[in-house]
């Protein structure tokens, strides 16, 4: 029995659609930062320091507040089952500070500063630079 048009196009979508994916795994890309170089832009540099340091210690804080909370919840979670008929809360873990947000900021505050940004895939080049 040959299989219908219906369920070639649907292997070939999902074929497709699973390399499109594959293309977006970050292993591929390659980033360089090249900070501005002129003096005027020292300062504004400084400030992005400073705000990629205060991010970090953000994200750093946030995660120290999971630990203790999922702490918290492990230590309660064996008298909670031990109690009939109680809603007990899962403690979930937590998944470690997310510092791709402060990278991705500082990499915008340094282009806004006249740095500039490329991005290599697969042999593609883009750059991303200060607007005019």
């Amino acid at each position: 029995m040959e299989p219908h048009a219906s369920d070639r196009l649907r292997a070939f979508l999902i074929l497709f659609a699973s390399i499109a994916l594959a293309g977006c795994t970050g292993s591929l890309q390659e980033r360089q930062l090249t900070m501005p170089s002129s003096p005027e832009a020292q300062a504004c540099v400084a400030n992005c320091e400073l705000s990629q340091q205060q991010c970090r210690q953000r994200q750093t804080l946030r995660e120290a507040e999971c630990n203790a909370l999922d702490a918290r919840l492990s230590s309660e979670l064996a008298a909670c089952q031990a109690t009939p008929g109680a809603i007990c809360v899962q403690p979930m873990g937590c998944l470690g500070p997310d510092m791709t947000i402060c990278t991705a900021q500082f990499e915008d505050c340094i282009v806004a500063c006249g740095g500039t940004l490329a991005t290599h895939w697969s042999g593609l080049r883009l750059s991303k630079t200060a607007p005019d």
